[in-house]
């Protein structure tokens, strides 16, 4: 349980990216006058970034059962979480409810707050919160069922039961929820999509390989090269479904729903590719580790603040004839817009009560600055000392 897994903040590096280039598609494809051959291309890439949230879930069931011991005192816990989660979220949310274009009363404010609505990504931090407000539970029946395992045909067993009711949901909540357009009357269920229930399956997942680590490691290795050829398979067939649903002539990206039993398998191989891919980068230790594991210390406030500064950069972008090729736009809006979101967060953590703007991050030491502004003072002064 001590063991180290440098590897998980690597995927959560490549999660936030993949967050960013969602983003960036969505806005460039809700502009419309996107050319047929740039739609299929858009569509695929927003397919491949699919895995972001369930990874960032798979990611804290890692964490949290990994750190998970039973002195936890719930109140502290829910204290902490909340300075550290909510603070930063309602603070990101007053924002963009400030800046909208539309007519914000009370009454819509305080229900876009309490249902992640004022930004097209927020969702997730509603969703997120309900794990650490049953963390307590969830970890308890956690390790109910690894006292019930003797061995790893018993875990295989447990998690292939687990699976098979995951999917039946998946398939449930594609058939009578929401499939691209929704498909119940019922206000609550149409929420389903912020509801931790929904992606419990990747918060276990992230659970299992916390308790045992090396055995997940190895089973992953072992099995990289068939879930692989299962991810192409899968990766087929969920744009056949994009494209298929209302006409390759007007393809909505609402279609990728990950509450689908094809999006459901074509994620968890994609997570598990991506474990692999973070492990090979992790032991490289080369250029592109280091900076993935310095955009790591960053995610969650990055992720929070992206979609304002996206904003930002459609503004600037517009100086340029860049729409003809839509392609081209949404990955420099992606680029610039992850850079300035990670930049904006290393100078906020500077400021004295950061946290409640970035969320956990470390404070970023600004010694080298003093340093710099101590020799610029000297060269000025100096002739007349």
């Amino acid at each position: 349980m001590t063991q180290s897994a440098p590897e998980f903040k690597i995927l959560q590096s490549i999660a936030f990216l993949a967050v960013v280039l969602q983003s960036s598609l969505l806005y460039t494809m809700h502009q419309g006058n996107v050319l047929l051959e740039q739609s299929l291309i858009m569509g695929m890439l927003f397919n491949l970034a699919k895995f972001s949230a369930p990874a960032f879930i798979f990611i804290v069931g890692f964490h949290l059962i990994r750190q998970y011991t039973k002195q936890l005192a719930y109140t502290e816990y829910i204290y902490e979480k909340a300075a550290h989660l909510l603070i930063p979220y309602f603070f990101w949310s007053i924002l963009y409810l400030l800046t909208t274009n539309d007519m914000i009363t009370l009454q819509s404010g305080i229900k876009s707050l309490l249902l992640g609505t004022a930004a097209p990504h927020l969702w997730y931090v509603i969703m997120m919160f309900q794990i650490h407000l049953l963390f307590p539970l969830l970890c308890t029946l956690f390790y109910w069922f690894q006292k019930r395992t003797e061995n790893k045909k018993d875990i295989y067993k447990y998690m292939t039961i687990f699976a098979s009711l995951y999917f039946l949901l998946m398939w449930y909540s594609s058939h009578y929820i929401f499939n691209g357009e929704k498909l119940t009357s019922s206000t609550i269920l149409h929420y389903t999509d912020r509801s931790f229930f929904f992606y419990s399956f990747y918060f276990v997942m992230g659970g299992i390989a916390a308790v045992a680590l090396k055995t997940w490691r190895l089973f992953v290795m072992k099995h990289i090269p068939l879930i692989t050829m299962l991810f192409f398979v899968l990766f087929l067939f969920i744009n056949y479904e994009l494209f298929s649903f209302y006409g390759a002539n007007s393809i909505h990206l609402t279609v990728s729903t990950y509450l689908k039993p094809s999006m459901f398998l074509y994620i968890v191989c994609e997570i598990i590719i991506l474990y692999v891919l973070s492990i090979t980068i992790v032991q490289r230790r080369g250029f592109l580790y280091k900076a993935l594991r310095f955009i790591g210390n960053y995610t969650y406030g990055a992720y929070l603040a992206h979609f304002f500064f996206l904003q930002l950069c459609t503004k600037f972008l517009s100086l340029f004839t860049l729409q003809e090729n839509t392609i081209l736009y949404s990955l420099l809006l992606f680029t610039i817009t992850a850079t300035i979101s990670i930049s904006a967060m290393v100078i906020c953590s500077t400021l004295p009560f950061h946290t409640w703007i970035t969320g956990p991050s470390p404070t970023t030491n600004m010694k080298w600055a003093k340093i710099v502004l101590r020799k610029n003072q000297e060269k000025v002064f100096k002739p007349y000392l």
